[in-house]
């Protein structure tokens, strides 16, 4: 695959220096003046893509697209409506880096036309720390980072901090949910419904991208916003009895009755009768299919 069909696509939101980094480390690779890059400020409030609005040569080539808190799925979804002519979205986080080689390997794997989106590993910038390759859900639906392989393997959800997709995959499924808010869970609703859809994801082992693990998101995150995308994911997706145990595991919060509300008022069900007509695979599929008790 010629990294020139590609484009990276990196959403971004008060990341202080991280998003220069990431595209710095970007630049000494393959990618540079051959891969489009296209960085979407999210509304920051720290002038952390400040870099890319002054007269600097070397990100000349680096677009810029300026939003006002659309969220993680939203300006994803931006981005890739701004990749003009691209086969391949390659959607990174704003804090991660990269070795020389990355983009090549990466985008080798969809030489196999069954690969319609793939993850490399991820693990922190120590390098001697252990990484991740591509994830799962354990019995009670909480991610579960999948040991190093021995080649490249199909995994349930990859992860969104290093994700490349077909962009004829991205747009059959819908892209991102844009009906999520703020941030959460939109890496896992587009790998879920990937894969309901017929389409198949994997992780390459021999990519490993360095990213840095924040305890909490650098803006706020109400947690109304951040329960909504979780049940809305179930909603367009599982059986009865597994939107049930999602709603039962948010227990007697303070916010559960404005979650449900917000959901009872949303284009939720409306989504879930549209996927159900379009979907290849149920949820039932799914779990038996990567052994996840849920």
């Amino acid at each position: 695959m010629d990294n020139k069909k590609a484009a990276i696509i990196i959403p971004c939101r008060n990341e202080n220096i991280r998003p220069k980094q990431t595209v710095d480390f970007m630049l000494r690779t393959e990618a540079r003046g051959k891969t489009p890059i296209i960085v979407i400020d999210d509304g920051s409030k720290d002038r952390s893509c400040y870099f890319l609005r002054q007269k600097n040569k070397d990100y000349k080539d680096i677009v810029l697209i300026t939003t006002e808190g659309i969220g993680a799925s939203g300006a994803r979804n931006l981005g890739a409506e701004s990749a003009e002519g691209a086969e391949i979205l390659i959607f990174c986080d704003g804090h991660i880096i990269m070795q020389k080689g990355w983009l090549h390997t990466l985008l080798e794997t969809f030489h196999n036309p069954e690969v319609s989106a793939v993850c490399p590993g991820i693990g922190p910038f120590d390098p001697h720390r252990r990484a991740g390759y591509g994830q799962t859900w354990d019995n009670s639906l909480e991610i579960k980072w999948l040991e190093r392989p021995s080649g490249i393997q199909e995994v349930p959800l990859a992860p969104g901090a290093c994700l490349a997709i077909r962009k004829s995959a991205f747009d059959a499924v819908h892209g991102f949910d844009r009906g999520f808010n703020s941030w959460g869970y939109e890496d896992v609703e587009i790998s879920l419904k990937l894969w309901l859809f017929g389409y198949k994801i994997f992780v390459n082992p021999w990519v490993k991208i360095g990213h840095h693990f924040r305890k909490v998101p650098p803006y706020q995150v109400n947690p109304v916003d951040f329960h909504y995308n979780r049940v809305r994911m179930a909603v367009s997706h599982f059986n009865q009895d597994r939107i049930a145990r999602i709603i039962e595991a948010l227990g007697d919060r303070r916010h559960t009755a404005r979650t449900l509300t917000k959901i009872i008022l949303s284009d939720s069900l409306e989504q879930r009768n549209k996927y159900l007509y379009q979907r290849t695979y149920d949820d039932d599929w799914f779990f038996a299919k990567f052994n996840i008790p849920f």
